[in-house]
């Protein structure tokens, strides 16, 4: 167990939680009928489960194989691309919104699980932010379900779920160079 193997499962969990960004944000366009290239969410859902099929035997192990890595570097040459146009310019309506916020949260909740996992595969303590996080991402994951679903069925959603969905937006495009500049850690992490 080295300072290393630590690094590289952060990387494959960073990793992954750009491929959970886009495949909800691509499954909530799916969902509410925005016209979508409907192959890039199977890619996504491909890639995604191609990566996180990677953990079982990186935690029993601590290392990557040479092909290991080298598919990591391939995904991640994907997600790159596939991030690259993942922020729309001009006019976002609301349901667009809506797929933005939904995405963050479900990251950045798949991303806070993995860092609590990372403690426990490492026996190492992390900090006690992200055990606290876990019931704030549930509670957020859920209330845009429920707006999505919403939605989906044409039902009327209430003014205070719509500025919170409004206000939550403004934050992930405050974010934005945030989000598109943490991509290039992946490949330091993981060591390539």
């Amino acid at each position: 167990m080295t300072m290393d193997a630590r690094k590289v499962y952060n990387g494959i969990v960073l990793l992954t939680g750009y491929l959970q960004r886009l495949y909800v944000f691509e499954n909530i366009l799916h969902q509410l009928n925005i016209p979508r290239d409907q192959d890039r969410l199977e890619k996504v859902k491909e890639l995604l489960d191609d990566s996180l099929a990677m953990l079982p035997l990186f935690e029993q192990t601590k290392e990557l194989t040479e092909t290991q890595v080298k598919k990591l570097e391939s995904v991640t040459a994907e997600v790159e691309k596939l991030m690259a146009t993942y922020f729309k310019e001009g006019q976002i309506s609301f349901n667009e919104k809506l797929a933005y916020v939904g995405s963050t949260l479900y990251s950045e909740q798949h991303v806070n699980l993995g860092i609590l996992r990372l403690g426990k595969v490492f026996q190492v303590e992390v900090n006690k932010d992200f055990e606290m996080r876990v019931k704030f991402y549930e509670e957020r994951t859920k209330f845009i379900d429920t707006i999505v679903s919403l939605m989906k069925k044409n039902q009327q959603v209430e003014e205070k779920a719509m500025e919170i969905i409004e206000m939550w937006y403004e934050n992930v495009a405050k974010n934005k160079n945030n989000i598109m500049n943490d991509i290039r850690m992946i490949g330091q992490l993981i060591g390539f």
